[in-house]
C-alpha cells in the first residue's frame, strides 16, 4: 500500500477517535439541494445552530478543562419581524406589502455599491415545489448595521393560478448569493389564491373567559383528571378570587325590552300578571302603601297611558300614576306568572314608564336570579362540576354589570344581550343543585365583581377581551387594549376533547364559509357605507392568541382596516373569530 493511503487511513482512524471523544461536537452533512428545480421540494424555513459555512467560530477553554466548547456567531443574520402580507389574494395580483426585518448578523447589509444588499422573495406550491424563484427585488434605503432594523416596502406578485401558496422572504446579496444558501432561515407565510376568500374556524362565541364546552371537557376529565367548579374557574380566570357574599343586593332584571335569542316573547304596553297565592300591588317607595291585593290565581292588568303606569285588578283601577309601583306575591315563594312572556318569576316585579314605554323589571336575588338562568345557559345534564363553574361566573358577570348600572333602571336583559333568564320556568332539580352548592360565590378582583364572560366554546383558546371587543386605533390600524389580568388568552385543551351524551364537542371540529369578492365588496358597503371596488385581497392584523384585531380588505378603489370583531361577527355573520384563510 503507498505510504500516501496509510497516512491519509491514520487520519482518518484518529479523526474518527477525537469524535467520539467529543459528545458535543456534531458533524453536518448538508445536502446540496438545487432551489431552482420545480421539479424538488424544498425546506422553507429551517432553524439550526449547527456552525456552517459563512459563520464566525471562536474556540476558547473553561478553566483546567481540555474541552473546546465552540460559540457560534453568524456572519450573516436576519429576523422579519412584521408583515403586511394578505392571507387571500386574486390571481396575479400585484400587492404592496410592508415588512419589518432586522440585522442579527456581524455584517452589515450595505444599500448600495457592487454588492448590495436587497429584500426578494419565492413562491412555492403546496407540495414545495417552486412556482417563482426570483420575484421583484427590493432595495434598502441605507446601509443595515449589525442589530438594526429596517422596514420595506415591496410589491409582490400573485401567482396566476387559483391554489394555496407559500411566500417565502429571503434577503440576497449581489455577487454573494442568497442569505438561505448560507444557513439563513427565510420566513414563509401562507396564502391563497383564488376567487373571493373561503375562511376556515374553529369556536362558536367571542372565546373570552369561561368556555361551556372546555368546563365540561375539563369537569369529565377530557385532558387529564376531573377538576372541580373551583379548579375550572381558576384555569378561565386566573388571579381573580373566589368569594362569598351572601348579603349581595338583589338583581334588576329587565323583562320587557325585545327580546332576542333564547326568550322570543315580548311584554310590549301590556302585561297580565297572576300568583297561585295571590299579590299585593304596593308603593315602590314604601311598601306599606298597598293599592291592591288579589286572591289566589287572580289576575292583575298593567298597561301604560301616556306616561302612566295603570294598574287594574280585574274589577277597578287600582292605580294609575307615573311613580313605579311594584308587585309581591303574598306568599314569598310564589313565582309571578306573566301571560305576554309565557314564563313564570321568583322575586318581585317593578313597573313604571320609562323611554315611552311600560318597563317591567323582575327584582329576584342573585340565587334566585341563577336558578333561572343556569338551565339558559348551560344543559342540566352536563357534569355538575361544570354546571357549578357556569354558575358562579353567571352570577359574577350580572354582578359586575350591576356595578355600572348607575341611573340605569336594570342590571342585565333577559336574553343573549346578557345572560337566558327564562326564570321559574325552567328550573330544574339537578341545576339548583349547582346553585344551591355555590350559593352567594362571586369571582372578584381588587375587592370588585370581574366581567366574567363566557361563550359556549373557544375553538381551543381564550382570548383578551382588549383584542376582541376593547380593541383600539393604534395609528392606521386596531391594536389590544390593556384589558383585564384575569381574561388572558389560555389554551384549552379540553374544549376539543369535550363530549357529553350526544357526542363529541361539535364546535371543535372545522367549518369553513366562502365569500366572494363581490359579496364581500357589498356588505362593506352596506354595512361600513365604503365602497373598495373590486376585491382585491383581505389580510389579518392578528393578536398573541391568534384572532384578527382587524381585517385588512383591499380593493381596486381604496383599502379599509375593519374591527376584527365587528367585520367577523356581525358583517359576515361568522360562528367565532378564531379563523384562518386555510385549514387549521
Amino acid at each position: 500500500m503507498p505510504r500516501f493511503q496509510v497516512l491519509l487511513g491514520m487520519a482518518f482512524s484518529a479523526l474518527l477517535a477525537v469524535v467520539a471523544m467529543q459528545p458535543d461536537a456534531v458533524l453536518a452533512m448538508q445536502p446540496d439541494v438545487s432551489r431552482h428545480s420545480v421539479e424538488a421540494p424544498v425546506a422553507l424555513a429551517i432553524q439550526d445552530s449547527t456552525p456552517r459555512a459563512g459563520d464566525l467560530v471562536v474556540a476558547r477553554k473553561i478553566g483546567s478543562a481540555a474541552r473546546v466548547v465552540e460559540s457560534v456567531t453568524p456572519e450573516l443574520g436576519s429576523s422579519y419581524d412584521h408583515t403586511t402580507a394578505p392571507s387571500a389574494v386574486i390571481a396575479g395580483t400585484e400587492m404592496p406589502v410592508e415588512i419589518r426585518i432586522t440585522n442579527t448578523g456581524v455584517r452589515p447589509w450595505p444599500a448600495g455599491g457592487d454588492q448590495p444588499v436587497r429584500l426578494g422573495y419565492h413562491w412555492y406550491d403546496a407540495n414545495g415545489n417552486t412556482v417563482l424563484w426570483e420575484g421583484a427585488r427590493a432595495a434598502l434605503s441605507s446601509d443595515v448595521a449589525s442589530g438594526q432594523a429596517t422596514t420595506l416596502n415591496v410589491s409582490v406578485r400573485a401567482p396566476p393560478s387559483n391554489g394555496t401558496y407559500t411566500l417565502a422572504w429571503d434577503l440576497v446579496q449581489d455577487g454573494t448569493g442568497w442569505f438561505s444558501d448560507n444557513a439563513v432561515a427565510m420566513k414563509t407565510e401562507r396564502i391563497v389564491v383564488g376567487d373571493g376568500v373561503t375562511l376556515y374556524g374553529k369556536g362558536w362565541g367571542h372565546g373570552i373567559g369561561l368556555s361551556q364546552w372546555g368546563a365540561q371537557g375539563w369537569a369529565e376529565g377530557a385532558a387529564g383528571p376531573r377538576l372541580s367548579g373551583e379548579e375550572i374557574l381558576a384555569k378561565y380566570f386566573p388571579g381573580a378570587d373566589l368569594v362569598s357574599r351572601p348579603e349581595a343586593p338583589p338583581f334588576r332584571v329587565l323583562l320587557s325590552a325585545p327580546s332576542n335569542g333564547c326568550v322570543g316573547s315580548t311584554i310590549g304596553d301590556v302585561a297580565s300578571l297572576s300568583s297561585e297565592g295571590g299579590m299585593r300591588l304596593v308603593n315602590d317607595a314604601d311598601p306599606t302603601v298597598v293599592y291592591a291585593q288579589t286572591g289566589p290565581g287572580q289576575l292583575m292588568r298593567a298597561s301604560r297611558s301616556g306616561a302612566s303606569v295603570v294598574v287594574t285588578d280585574g274589577r277597578r283601577v287600582a292605580y294609575a300614576g307615573r311613580d313605579p309601583v311594584r308587585v309581591v306575591p303574598v306568599q314569598s315563594w310564589d313565582p309571578i306568572s306573566i301571560a305576554e312572556k309565557g314564563l313564570s318569576y321568583r322575586g318581585d316585579l317593578w313597573l313604571q314608564v320609562a323611554g315611552g314605554s311600560l318597563t317591567l323589571v323582575n327584582v329576584v336575588s342573585s340565587d334566585d336570579y341563577m336558578r333561572g338562568v343556569l338551565p339558559g345557559e348551560m344543559l342540566p345534564f352536563w357534569e355538575i362540576e361544570a354546571l357549578r363553574a357556569q354558575a358562579v361566573t353567571a352570577r359574577t358577570y350580572a354582578a359586575w354589570k350591576q356595578s355600572s348600572a348607575g341611573e340605569r333602571e336594570w342590571d342585565v336583559r333577559d336574553d343573549t344581550s346578557d345572560q337566558c333568564y327564562r326564570g321559574h320556568s325552567v328550573e330544574t332539580e339537578r341545576t339548583n343543585t349547582a346553585v344551591e352548592s355555590t350559593a352567594g360565590q362571586f369571582l372578584f378582583y381588587d375587592d370588585q365583581p370581574i366581567r366574567a364572560m363566557f361563550s359556549s366554546a373557544n375553538g381551543g383558546a381564550s382570548e383578551n377581551p382588549g383584542c376582541v371587543f376593547n380593541a383600539i386605533r393604534v395609528g392606521e390600524t386596531w391594536g389590544c387594549a390593556e384589558g383585564w389580568p384575569y381574561l388572558t388568552s389560555v389554551p384549552d385543551p379540553a374544549e376539543l376533547a369535550a363530549y357529553d351524551k350526544r357526542g363529541a364537542n361539535p364546535y371543535a371540529e372545522l367549518w369553513s364559509e366562502h365569500f366572494s369578492g363581490a359579496e364581500i365588496r357589498a356588505q362593506i358597503i352596506e354595512d361600513y357605507g365604503i365602497d373598495i371596488g373590486q376585491f382585491v385581497s383581505m389580510g389579518f392584523n392578528e393578536s398573541p392568541g391568534g384572532r384578527p384585531i382587524s381585517v385588512v380588505v383591499r380593493g381596486s378603489n381604496q383599502s379599509v382596516d375593519l374591527h376584527g370583531q365587528q367585520f367577523l361577527r356581525a358583517t359576515l355573520g361568522l360562528r367565532s373569530t378564531l379563523v384562518s384563510t386555510t385549514p387549521f
